[in-house]
């Protein structure tokens, strides 16, 4: 099993100001095709997106609305904690056609304040380098990682 390129992927962040150069930090590996910025709007949203139906209309310029696949990659922002991410993976499980990697940034790492100099950078590198050792593992199944 191999990924389409770019590979389609969700992100979960609590601010546009931190989504959108994360977004841009991805390419050209990955198209963030929508981003989420609330725990409810990942609820209800989600479940479309899995089973390759369209979502709301986003309410930011962060993800580029090209739903033609299905996201092969959720990416949460360290303002969402593993749990959460565990238990939503869990309550969608059996949704998707093809297996997915659920990565979550670990909010030991989490800036206290703005985001530092190089902070996007880092978390763009740090998730491309979990993606890519899932798929070195074979994209057989689900993954769930924190980054």
């Amino acid at each position: 099993m191999s990924f389409p390129t770019p590979v389609p992927l969700v992100l979960l962040g609590q601010r546009v100001e931190v989504g959108k150069p994360v977004s841009e930090s991805l390419r050209p590996e990955y198209e963030v095709i929508y981003f989420i910025q609330t725990a409810e709007v990942a609820k209800s949203e989600l479940p479309k997106l899995l089973a390759g139906q369209e979502p709301i209309p986003a309410t930011n310029d962060v993800g580029t609305g090209n739903f033609t696949q299905p996201p092969r990659v959720l990416m949460f922002g360290r303002g969402y904690t593993p749990e959460f991410v565990q238990e939503l993976k869990n309550s969608l499980a059996g949704i998707a056609q093809q297996p997915v990697a659920w990565i979550v940034g670990d909010p030991a790492k989490a800036p206290t304040g703005p985001p530092g100099p190089g902070y996007i950078e880092e978390v763009a590198k740090d998730a491309k380098a979990a993606v890519e050792k899932w798929a070195e593992e074979g994209l057989a199944e689900d993954a769930f990682i924190v980054y």
